[in-house]
């Protein structure tokens, strides 16, 4: 039955006016003051801390860089350095020929968000990966603190290059070595193009990672990784014999 002209129409009106009074942004609700209150802090956070990173701790990582290069490389050229050159060469040339396989770079992105959790004691639900569609990964309900770190993860856990560096650093002189000095050279550019297609995918849109945890924080927190990478790789790739204790591990 159809209410006739009068109350039930101007009682219609008045809701409807004040139900717009109400969500005018002059008097938010607090269900709309709520999401602007995170964003506000998010973005003062990413200031404060990233400000923080990029003025104390970027600094620190390129001293640690500086020292390590002239406390290795100044000795003299690395071993198997013709095995470096050739794997760096063989790099940089894939890098400019060929495009990153989107499947495979989803997969090792998703799962370096997963070994973070790992990492983080972060209970993994299920964890998806597409050739061009993005990916995706469930997880426990977690505290902001750990949250930033398993975003940020795929930008600075290096998943291809790190195990071969850590093999060829507990490797012992000979034919092997050459050949993981090799990988280590190919890896390097992998690194860098894949890290490349992460921060040009990630750094803009709804639900990417750079956003999420922030730009300034994120570039910031990026650049540590990659200066400290690179003083990794010196140390590695410049030494002809795995570390002490490891030797002594296995004359024991």
């Amino acid at each position: 039955m159809l209410d006739p002209p009068g109350e039930g129409t101007r009682s219609t009106l008045v809701s409807v006016e004040l139900s717009n009074f109400l969500t005018f942004p002059i008097f938010p609700a607090p269900y709309v003051r709520l999401p602007m209150i995170l964003r506000t802090l998010r973005v003062l956070v990413d200031l404060v801390v990233g400000a923080a990173v990029w003025v104390f701790v970027v600094p620190w990582c390129w001293l640690v860089l500086v020292q390590t290069w002239n406390g290795r490389a100044l000795r003299g050229p690395p071993p198997d350095e013709y095995a470096l050159l050739s794997g760096l060469f063989l790099g940089l040339l894939l890098m400019f020929w060929r495009k990153p396989n989107l499947l495979l770079h989803t997969w090792v992105h998703e799962n370096a968000h997963a070994l973070m959790c790992v990492l983080l004691w972060v209970r993994v639900g299920s964890i998806s990966a597409s050739s061009g569609q993005g990916g995706e990964i469930r997880h426990e309900p977690i505290d902001p603190f750990r949250a930033v770190l398993i975003l940020i993860a795929p930008y600075i856990l290096p998943l291809v290059l790190g195990p071969l560096l850590l093999a060829r650093w507990l490797c012992p002189m000979g034919s092997l070595q050459m050949v993981l000095t090799f990988f280590c050279g190919l890896g390097v550019w992998l690194h860098v193009h894949g890290l490349w297609l992460n921060v040009r995918l990630n750094s803009f849109g709804k639900g990417a990672d750079i956003p999420r945890v922030g730009h300034l924080l994120s570039y910031a927190l990026i650049t540590c990784s990659i200066v400290l990478l690179a003083a990794a790789c010196v140390v590695v790739l410049f030494s002809s014999q795995p570390p002490a204790w490891w030797s002594r591990l296995f004359a024991a």
